[in-house]
């Protein structure tokens, strides 16, 4: 006796695509914004244009979540126009995995951002991370193209898309998920998990560091790496595990709404980790009108005029109204500047506070530059956490 098929929970898929959809869209559009506020303020840097890329992949990702949520609606009948279902796979897994990518890319930059503070931000150029940039699009593009190679099958009295696929159409596609697996995730996951975990030993070793400093920096590294392996894992064993058993897992569909969450997840560990965003975030909430919400999240120190005030006492205000919490930070401010240049590193990376904001408002970029015209090297570990 053959085993029952097995069953999707459409409704459960329903409203996971929904819950994606509605918390991953304005948090992606106000890291998009923040991103264009703080690249207005000062130069582009590499990292912008990482976390750009980042952004419009989740964006892309969670643009196509209505057509999800109405495929879920019709318990996996496609119902739009057939030509649609090729293109609109291409789009998703497309974005899917340019955003694994740019989560390589990112590590890569905070690693030698640590590693050779002093090489690298001498080499370091937006254009070099465009062109990172566009050669994730490319492979993405490239190899998420073998959707073409499957038209929809028959289905009940509708068609599933990208489901059901005729023997030759299924040997080559699975095929070409393997190779899939192998490159656009093993590879990207190793890179990352060497990057952040090289990065933790660097931190670890900094003698001049606070521990709870330490502790913030190995969470973010860990959150990081933990939510990569959680949203793309489960998805891409699925081509491996459809590989060696020749067929097509009917439990993809669950895997594939991990991948959505990632949109999600995004925007809190990247784009609001970074102090420059966290600055153009504020001008966002001030023109929304929530001006009130950022006064009653400032520091105590700043409302007392103490010694954080100004654009330090801001950051503590809002790492407190993140959960991040200020404290250990108004220490350290209140110690003399006989701080090394590792532990004011530590402290920028761990807290997400960023270099200190120079007296035109535009964050270290113009200090930077008054250094090195005066001969004085610019401090190499200033900024190594600030993202953007």
């Amino acid at each position: 006796m053959s085993p029952p098929p097995f069953a999707i929970n459409h409704r459960l898929c329903l409203v996971v695509y929904a819950g994606a959809f509605t918390l991953g869209l304005p948090l992606n559009l106000v890291a998009l914004v923040a991103l264009g506020v703080a690249a207005r303020r000062r130069r582009l840097l590499p990292a912008d244009v990482l976390l750009l890329n980042l952004t419009v992949a989740d964006l892309a990702l969670v643009a196509s979540l209505p057509v999800r949520m109405a495929e879920a609606a019709w318990e996996a009948t496609w119902k739009l126009p057939p030509a649609l279902c090729p293109l609109f796979v291409f789009l998703f897994f497309t974005s899917v995995y340019l955003t694994t990518l740019s989560l390589t890319a990112l590590s890569v930059d905070r690693y030698l951002s640590a590693a050779f503070p002093v090489q690298y931000r001498q080499r370091r150029r937006a254009a070099h991370a465009a062109v990172a940039a566009a050669g994730s699009w490319a492979a993405a593009l490239g190899h998420c193209s073998v959707v073409y190679v499957a038209q929809p099958g028959p289905a009940g009295n509708g068609t599933a898309c990208y489901t059901r696929f005729a023997g030759p159409q299924l040997a080559t596609l699975l095929a070409l998920r393997l190779e899939i697996f192998l490159v656009l995730f093993c590879l990207p996951l190793a890179i990352t998990a060497f990057c952040y975990g090289r990065l933790v030993c660097i931190v670890a070793a900094l003698p001049t560091a606070a521990l709870g400093r330490k502790r913030r920096v190995v969470a973010l590294a860990a959150a990081t790496t933990a939510a990569f392996v959680l949203c793309f894992t489960p998805f891409n064993v699925s081509h491996v595990v459809g590989y060696l058993r020749r067929e097509n897992p009917p439990w993809r569909a669950y895997a594939v709404l991990l991948t959505t969450l990632n949109a999600c997840l995004d925007p809190l560990i990247f784009c609001f980790s970074s102090a420059a965003l966290r600055r153009g975030l504020r001008q966002v909430w001030d023109a929304m009108g929530l001006g009130w919400l950022r006064a009653r999240c400032r520091a105590p120190s700043e409302r007392s005029g103490g010694m954080a005030g100004g654009a330090g006492g801001e950051a503590l205000g809002l790492l407190a109204c993140l959960g991040v919490g200020g404290t250990e930070l108004e220490a350290s401010q209140r110690a003399s500047g006989l701080r090394e240049p590792q532990g004011r590193a530590l402290e920028a990376w761990g807290s997400c506070g960023g270099p200190q904001t120079s007296g035109d408002g535009l964050g270290g970029d113009k200090g930077q530059s008054q250094a090195g015209a005066s001969g004085v090297a610019a401090d190499p570990w200033a900024g190594l956490c600030d993202l953007g």
